[in-house]
């Protein structure tokens, strides 16, 4: 199929999803309205397609509801008067029938989910999609009344919030938020004293949708979508208005260029954009009760700021934009890094557009949200680590106060989008450069190890979790489990805000309590064991204040090319795992210098590469539950394309050997564990900048005796193989270098942790609880 006929097929799915959604939307209706004919009914009308275009006309004119039945009309309204269509039509009713049977579909974003497996453009766009039970979590969380101080018995005062998504997608952050808030309301009425009366939950509802809730998107179908998703909890409620907003994204022209909520980086208000409705105009496009309205689509200062917002990245072929043509995607690119170095009010946006477009909406929301408001976003994981990230940490560390983070542990399921397997993480922060508050203030992370895909389940574990005190990282030995009757749901630690604000975030990095507080104390230089305490110390360093590292791949392309014969330039390339054993290992290839540059590239002087050469080397990428070593040292100075080459030459040449037994025992691999990049579940890399700061022994400060101890170790290891790090529990070679290093340095056995860290689902691949 070409990829013109799969849009046109996707254009067709779409189109049916949008009449199903308005089908089962009128079945609702039709419960509180007797001038709306019922389901049954309408399948006992001769003309079906003349009866809902019929029907519709009059919801629209008489009652409102135009976001959700004003498109599925016009879709009817130009289909063919064929028997074909009046058969499907038929068809669709009776399946919107049953859907409608079942309640608990309708409460859960059922065409959501099934308008995103549709959309071909997801790559591109980026448009993940949050399944219902993450948030779910995520909204408990994030509005837990005992973090909020807000009356949440008394509606005026609800009705005074204002909380966003400025990538509402079809709504599914919006409605866990309206039924969060519902809960609220509802619990604290009756903790006071009260009863809860029909008449106030449906002021509530009026309240949540014309004043509270706000979403913004550049997808048509999906803003149609989000009005049902939220209008269907109360469908007897007729909305004056919603404050759902469809914004312009594309180029036309040099003088057009819209970027969607991205432009509300410049100002609280978008104005002269183009609509992605049928007809085009030079305004947003905003969804009410009554219908579409041109207006200028402004964002209020808010409360909270939910997202999932897009992830698509400006590396690998860029595709930052990526479903618009090539020419309207340069103009775009320009205007963002335009206003990625602008300053508005002295302060430039503090995002970076490698990390992906989810870095920049994290700062568009900033730049809206009040002092003291609260963001509840879905991202990478790689936000918690990555270099490319760093600026959304830094932004992070600087104004805010980070609450709660959540990540899944789960080999079945590591993402919280249900259109993806990337690696994501929950967090929620609160917005506040108060000095004693940053110094005072707790960091949550839970870390799940059965991330269920049930919204009962995310609605029991994140009450559970909000009732638990977090076990502290920084002392004791406790560890606090979160479980629902007998079954393991993960565990819940928490540490200073001040120790890690201004780092990677490691207490996401492992399942299991005692390996992150061991992370923790080894990067003091303090060996932790469970139950017994710190056990001993080390003299600890950075691996950067070791040696220096070689260049990376684009430059090594950019000045070399591979050879066929041998040459004055060793390489060790390329990286298979079960060809990469062991600690000791040889070149296995040849490089030879360019003499020109590559198409659209510049040619790098290898008189500037050679001399980064190094003997160690160390993976740039790895899927952990297949690697078998992480640092080799080589026979001589060699470049790499996926590893990086590391020099010690201004030391003692033994240090070489020396790193390559630590990385791979059970504390190197603690620690580079602790700072990877996930990208999916097992699939993590490591970049320059992390391995220049990654905690590793000093060995300067070794004493004579004990350099050579590992020196001797090496040559009696090198040639040994190592089993995949799922297999460490019972890899001869890896607990000989475990125990020597413990020999040499005097330290006790670390037998019981490194069968911990073969435990870890990232490496082993199975879940830490019972399936």
């Amino acid at each position: 199929m070409s990829n013109r006929e799969q849009r046109q097929k996707t254009v067709a799915q779409i189109a049916t999803l949008v009449i199903v959604n308005a089908i089962i939307f009128h079945g609702e209706l039709s419960q509180s309205n007797t001038s709306i004919l019922t389901l049954r009914k309408l399948l006992e009308e001769k003309k079906i397609r003349d009866a809902l275009i019929k029907q519709w006309k009059y919801i629209t004119e008489e009652i409102n509801y135009v976001p959700i039945f004003h498109v599925a009309r016009m879709i009817l309204i130009d289909l063919p008067e064929r028997k074909e269509s009046e058969w499907g039509l038929r068809r669709i009713v009776e399946i919107a029938s049953e859907i409608a049977n079942n309640r608990v579909a309708l409460r859960h974003d059922l065409m959501g989910r099934i308008y995103h497996t549709l959309l071909l453009d997801a790559k591109y766009l980026g448009t993940y999609y949050t399944s219902v039970a993450a948030a779910t979590f995520l909204s408990k969380l994030a509005l837990s009344p005992r973090h909020w101080d807000v009356e949440w018995n008394k509606l005026e005062k609800i009705g005074e919030l204002r909380v966003a998504d400025l990538a509402c997608g079809t709504g599914t952050l919006l409605m866990a938020v309206q039924q969060a808030i519902t809960d609220n309301f509802v619990s604290c009425t009756v903790r006071a004293g009260g009863s809860v009366q029909k008449e106030q939950l449906r002021t509530l509802h009026q309240y949540l949708m014309e004043k509270v809730l706000h979403g913004y998107d550049v997808l048509t179908s999906a803003i149609h979508l989000t009005a049902s998703t939220l209008a269907i909890l109360a469908p007897e409620i007729a909305f004056k208005k919603m404050n759902l907003f469809c914004l312009p994204l594309g180029a036309p022209d040099k003088d057009r260029i819209y970027l969607g909520s991205v432009d509300y980086a410049i100002d609280s208000k978008v104005q002269y954009q183009l609509s992605l409705m049928p007809e085009v105009k030079e305004e947003a496009t905003v969804v009410t009760g009554q219908g579409d309205q041109t207006s200028k689509a402004e964002i209020p200062e808010l409360d909270l700021c939910v997202m999932n917002p897009p992830f698509t990245r400006s590396v690998g072929g860029n595709l930052l934009f990526g479903s618009l043509p090539a020419k309207e995607r340069e103009r775009m690119q320009h205007k963002l890094s335009e206003i990625l170095k602008a300053r508005l009010n002295n302060s430039r946006l503090r995002a970076n557009s490698t990390a992906g477009l989810g870095s920049v909406f994290v700062a568009v929301g900033d730049r809206r949200l009040k002092n003291d408001g609260r963001m509840a976003l879905v991202l990478p994981l790689a936000l918690a680590s990555g270099v490319a990230w760093k600026d959304t940490r830094d932004l992070i560390a600087s104004d805010y106060v980070l609450e709660y983070v959540v990540t899944s542990h789960d080999p079945i399921r590591w993402n919280f989008s249900d259109s993806t397997d990337l690696s994501e993480i929950l967090l929620v922060m609160r917005k506040t450069k108060d000095p004693k508050v940053h110094a005072e203030a707790r960091t949550k992370f839970i870390n799940l190890w059965n991330n269920s895909p049930s919204p009962i389940d995310a609605v029991i574990a994140a009450t559970t979790t909000l009732d638990l005190d977090p076990a502290p990282v920084e002392k004791g030995h406790g560890v606090t489990r979160i479980m629902m009757g007998d079954r393991d749901f993960g565990e819940y630690i928490d540490i200073p805000w001040d120790q890690i604000k201004n780092d990677q975030w490691y207490p996401t990095a492992f399942a299991q309590t005692d390996l992150i507080r061991a992370a923790h104390y080894l990067r003091k230089g303090e060996i932790y064991s469970p139950g017994e305490g710190i056990v001993a110390k080390l003299p600890m360093t950075k691996l950067g204040e070791l040696g220096e590292f070689g260049p990376d791949r684009r430059d090594i392309y950019d000045g070399f090319a591979l050879s066929k014969s041998t040459t004055s330039f060793p390489a060790f390339w390329g990286h298979v795992a079960k060809d990469n054993v062991s600690i000791g290992s040889t070149p296995n290839r040849y490089l030879s210098p360019l003499t020109r540059a590559a198409r659209g590239r510049k040619l790098r002087d290898v008189t500037l590469l050679w001399p980064k050469a190094g003997r160690l080397m160390f993976a740039e990428r790895l899927r952990l539950n297949t690697q078998c070593v992480v640092a080799v040292c080589i026979t001589k100075k060699s470049l790499s394309n996926v590893w990086w080459p590391f020099s010690t030459e201004s030391y003692d040449g033994r240090i070489e050997a020396a790193i390559a037994l630590w990385q791979n025992s059970y504390l190197g691999l603690l620690t580079l564990l602790a700072h990877r990049v996930p990208t999916e579940g097992p699939w993590v890399q490591i970049k320059k900048p992390i391995y220049e700061s990654l905690p590793i022994l000093d060995f300067r400060k070794l004493s004579e005796l004990q350099l050579q101890g590992f020196a001797d170790a090496y040559e009696g290891l090198a040639d040994q193989s190592l089993l995949p790090l799922s297999q460490m529990e019972q890899d001869q070679t890896r607990i000989a270098i475990d125990d020597t290093i413990s020999e040499i340095l005097k330290i006790p056995k670390m037998d019981r942790m490194r069968e911990a860290l073969a435990r870890e689902p990232v490496i082993c691949g199975q879940p830490l609880y019972s399936v």
